[in-house]
């Protein structure tokens, strides 16, 4: 498993594995069990909350899947790339609520899942992370869609980190069904936080190449998000408002993930 002939890397990227999938399926199909377990009795909108915390499950499971693949056919250097600066970003996320809730089981979950991760990239022969091979050409490949896809992907993962910079509220404030409050803005930071961990992995790809394991997790994540906001628009009927910005986002991320996969897959 994981073609790395170490029972470590298979024990810890198993943790990893059960972590990310246990909370995956529970915020994506249980957030009210989540949001329980860290209410502190304070005011702020459970709808607003709701959703951020399925967003959250949504980019478990596109997580979890990278590791399926990687299962199969292999460790990618570029997941690490993704995932470890997402669980250090997650775990400062985690205190603020662990604090005014008193729960500091998702403190010591992520916690543990940064540590196995680090254990599997020290043991993996990938070498120092600051060491990044560099491909015959940018991106690794030479399909001009699969460029312009992956340069809009990177352009506009650091325009939401920029807007959010200059606007927290932006999102929030400019979704209908999305109601501001103290508690809905810090749930809103993951989503800066996972465009932080998705600009270094499309960086790190842009020198050493394109990581297939990245296009299925980013695929994943798209299609169930699609999925989502498809769900949104027929249940209200269409006249439930929302946020042109973030639908534009959300379809675009489905047809560039869906492009980019389906013109690289066979030659991975």
């Amino acid at each position: 498993m994981f073609k790395a002939n170490d029972m470590v890397v298979d024990i810890t990227m198993g943790i990893v594995f059960l972590i990310g999938a246990f909370y995956g399926f529970l915020m994506f199909f249980d957030p009210s069990f989540t949001m329980t377990r860290y209410a502190t009795g304070a005011e702020y909108d459970v709808g607003t909350i709701t959703v951020f915390t399925i967003w959250l499950g949504m980019f478990n499971l596109g997580f979890i899947a990278g590791i399926i693949y990687m299962g199969y056919r292999g460790l990618d250097r570029a997941f690490f790339a993704y995932a470890i600066p997402l669980f250090i970003l997650n775990l400062i996320w985690q205190v603020p609520i662990a604090q005014d809730s008193g729960n500091y089981v998702g403190i010591v979950m992520v916690s543990v899942s940064l540590a196995a991760l680090l254990i599997a990239r020290s043991r993996s022969g990938f070498g120092s992370p600051f060491s990044i091979p560099k491909a015959d050409q940018m991106w690794g490949v030479s399909d001009n869609p699969t460029k312009v896809f992956l340069w809009l992907g990177l352009i506009g993962q650091s325009l939401n980190i920029i807007i959010f910079a200059v606007d927290p509220g932006n999102l929030i404030n400019n979704t209908e069904f999305l109601v501001m409050s103290e508690r809905a803005q810090h749930f809103s930071l993951v989503m800066p936080f996972l465009s932080v961990a998705w600009v270094i992995t499309l960086l790190y790809q842009l020198r050493a190449g394109l990581s297939m394991t990245m296009v299925v997790v980013g695929t994943v994540i798209s299609t169930i998000w699609f999925v989502l906001a498809i769900n949104y628009l027929l249940a209200s009927g269409g006249t439930g408002g929302g946020n042109p910005l973030l639908a534009g986002t959300i379809t675009l991320n489905f047809i560039g993930t869906w492009v980019i996969f389906l013109r690289n897959q066979a030659n991975f």
